[in-house]
């Protein structure tokens, strides 16, 4: 009864096939596709979306601890955009747009820094795990050869995640955030004419579209011994024809540092806002601060 079992199931002797051929990925797209990278990194929960520049649509989305399994991974991008790529069947100058964020710290001046980067990844800091394949100092994380590359400051970033998501065309997003950006690093972008980064500051015409708690926080900024962070905002939004969407800053209240940034996770146990009460609660309950 097994007369008709072939025991070399493969493809192996098959003339049609030739030994040049590879196997074409499931989600494989054009050779000639064009991608909008966005990641998020040198943080907990690394991510990448990557969308075709010309449609806006979602070609590949993932975050680090499912290729790792570790819960929260955070880090470097090395793996996600290798990854990532391999999934689509391109390659790195496939990528014409990269837009990324870290609530932390620049990303595109440390990055700039190799000795510094190298430096990192020998301490093992900011989520670095030497043990990963690539690292920080990898071309799949530093994508030097890409030329367009922008940072959003962090709440900004929460709010074009969550807007271009929704299923209505206009509403409000409210951030309730453990810390994001600091004032200074938003200040100083727009100051300096800095194309590289886009705030909440660029997206207002005068100070009287967006209401800043405390009021004073461009003085108060200057005296404080570290910096202020972004607390709590909202925004709204509406998308035009469907597609492109405008965000405006309505509301935002800042947090003052009361702890050296360079402590573990940058100070936030001493923060006020609401992201570190429930930050505060999990580490009571469970032990970790961003457990859930």
């Amino acid at each position: 009864m097994y007369d008709n079992f072939n025991t070399n199931d493969n493809d192996d002797n098959d003339p049609s096939i030739s030994d040049d051929e590879e196997e074409v990925p499931p989600l494989a797209v054009p050779q000639d596709t064009k991608l909008t990278i966005g990641l998020t990194k040198y943080s907990h929960d690394t991510t990448l979306c990557a969308a075709d520049s010309s449609t806006g649509q979602v070609l590949f989305a993932l975050s680090k601890e499912r290729i790792s399994r570790n819960k929260h991974d955070g880090g470097d991008t090395a793996s996600l955009v290798e990854l990532c790529l391999e999934t689509l069947d391109l390659d790195i100058d496939n990528i014409n747009k990269v837009v990324m964020n870290n609530h932390h710290h620049r990303i595109l001046p440390m990055e700039d820094n190799v000795e510094h980067m190298e430096w990192e990844e020998g301490l093992g800091i900011n989520y670095c795990n030497s043990n990963n394949d690539g690292g920080y100092t990898d071309e799949y994380n530093i994508l030097s050869s890409v030329p367009n590359k922008v940072e959003l400051s962090h709440h900004l970033a929460h709010a074009y995640s969550a807007a271009s998501q929704c299923a209505f065309n206009k509403g409000m997003v409210v951030v309730m955030d453990g810390m994001g950006e600091t004032w200074r690093t938003m200040q100083h972008a727009l100051l300096n004419n800095d194309d590289t980064y886009v705030s909440d500051l660029n997206l207002c015409v005068d100070d009287d579209e967006i209401q800043f708690i405390p009021k004073d926080i461009e003085e108060r900024a200057k005296t404080s011994y570290f910096d202020w962070r972004e607390a709590e905002s909202v925004y709204t939004f509406d998308k035009v024809d469907g597609k492109h969407l405008n965000i405006k800053p309505i509301f935002k209240r800042f947090t003052e540092e009361n702890s050296p940034p360079t402590l573990y996770n940058h100070g936030f146990e001493n923060m006020d806002s609401l992201g570190a009460v429930y930050s505060r609660a999990s580490s009571h309950i469970f032990g970790d601060w961003n457990a859930w």
